[in-house]
């Protein structure tokens, strides 16, 4: 009944800020010789090129099926030509940025949530969006699967910096991230985007994803009335690739 698979990336298709498997790349493969899929991630677009992109090929009758949407679709590529192509760039303001980056860092203290330890910098400008990792961009994966696996710290962080943010989204992401756009950017936009550029409606459309929970950063899709499908690990999303491709 579907026409268009979309999935989150980290915890859904590949490990945190690591390289998409041999296995999943086949059965991606698959997928994309039967359905438009789309990924839709927190991640910047340089993820991309680093976890998924590359594993492809260069088979751009596949390719054209695959919708690229970084930093929770405020940015979107297709394959054109011969290359990727930026589609738009939702690009948050110098000023926007600073105001955020002062909330988390107030909220971090504030709520003691400091790790002792950090990995490289715990918040990263994407300019189209800024990412809290609260133990670090570069932590390993077995810390970070210890961090928070109940989202109860990353959900007290979020529920401090709300006041503060009201013209923005602010979502929980994958492991030890949160998430903040401007208001009205987040995956269920990325979702209309799609639409928009694919002529698939919402009820053809289904989305796969690990933070699927209110004030998780694959919840909004939901709310707009998608079908949506909630994994808990990689291989849940291979199991559920393999019942679309037969």
């Amino acid at each position: 009944m579907f026409k268009f698979i979309a999935f989150d990336m980290d915890g859904t298709l590949t490990p945190s800020k690591g390289k998409m498997d041999s296995e999943m790349v086949e059965l991606f493969k698959q997928l994309l010789a039967k359905y438009q899929v789309a990924i839709i991630s927190w991640g910047k677009y340089e993820l991309f090129q680093m976890q998924v992109l590359p594993h492809l090929g260069t088979d751009e009758k596949l390719l054209s099926h695959l919708y690229v949407c970084p930093t929770c679709s405020t940015a979107m590529y297709l394959y054109k030509a011969g290359e990727w192509q930026k589609q738009y760039s939702l690009d948050l303001s110098k000023e926007e940025r600073e105001h955020i980056v002062a909330v988390l860092n107030d909220a971090i203290d504030t709520l003691w949530l400091r790790p002792e330890r950090l990995w490289w910098e715990m918040i990263e400008d994407r300019i189209t969006q800024i990412t809290i990792s609260t133990l670090g961009q570069e932590a390993p994966i077995e810390e970070k699967h210890k961090y928070d696996p109940d989202f109860s710290k990353r959900k007290k962080i979020r529920d401090y910096m709300l006041p503060n943010l009201a013209w923005f989204n602010v979502l929980v992401a994958w492991s030890t991230s949160i998430d903040i756009t401007r208001e009205g950017v987040d995956k269920a936009y990325g979702i209309r985007k799609l639409m928009e550029v694919s002529w698939v409606g919402l009820n053809e459309i289904i989305f796969v994803g690990d933070a699927v929970f209110p004030g998780g950063n694959d919840y909004p899709p939901l709310e707009i009335g998608v079908t949506t499908k909630r994994v808990f690990t990689i291989e849940d999303t291979k199991e559920y690739i393999r019942s679309l491709i037969v």
